[in-house]
């Protein structure tokens, strides 16, 4: 699979604010919603759209997915035991594939959990320090091309520098900067 980094789409900020009207009538209102990732940041990436959502528990954790399930959301590969990955895409014709701009992901964790707090931080650290979210996006045009735009090599690079980014996040609030 390829991986294809594009410049920000004003229109993913729309479309996170229409799924979560949609997600809201599927959950209800005991979960948290939020926007996070590149989309959230308003960053070029892949241009997907990542929720967060937020339960109280691992067991409703299951209970989220297998009713995001039913709303046609497929669990992703990157599922592990403090998060459940679920992808929608919006032109979804049953043809098993990775998911590409536009389409959504949705990470379901424990609410107050470190993978849920994690998330957070880093996006309203991007938020905070544009410049650092202008780096960002331009080391994700830099690993794509590292990685020959293949997607896993892209994600393995990417990661390493998304842990740094998270402890210069960490850092900085502890510092008070």
């Amino acid at each position: 699979m390829s991986v294809d980094i594009k410049e920000y789409n004003i229109e993913l900020k729309e479309r996170f604010n229409a799924e979560v009207k949609r997600l809201r009538e599927i959950l209800g209102s005991d979960v948290v919603i939020e926007h996070v990732g590149s989309s959230a940041v308003g960053i070029g990436g892949k241009n997907i759209v990542d929720i967060l959502v937020g339960v109280g528990s691992t067991d409703r954790m299951a209970v989220v997915r297998d009713l995001l399930a039913s709303a046609g959301y497929r669990e992703g590969h990157d599922t592990h035991p403090d998060r459940i990955f679920m992808a929608w895409r919006k032109d979804d014709d049953g043809v098993d594939r990775e998911t590409g701009e536009g389409d959504y992901h949705v990470h379901i964790v424990v609410k107050d959990s470190e993978e849920c707090l994690n998330m957070l931080k880093l996006r309203d650290y991007l938020r905070a320090h544009p410049e650092e979210a202008q780096e960002y996006f331009k080391m994700k045009l830099e690993f794509a091309r590292e990685a020959g735009y293949d997607r896993k090599k892209y994600k393995a690079l990417k990661s390493v520098y998304v842990k740094e980014l998270l402890e210069r996040a960490k850092e900085r609030k502890s510092s008070g900067k």
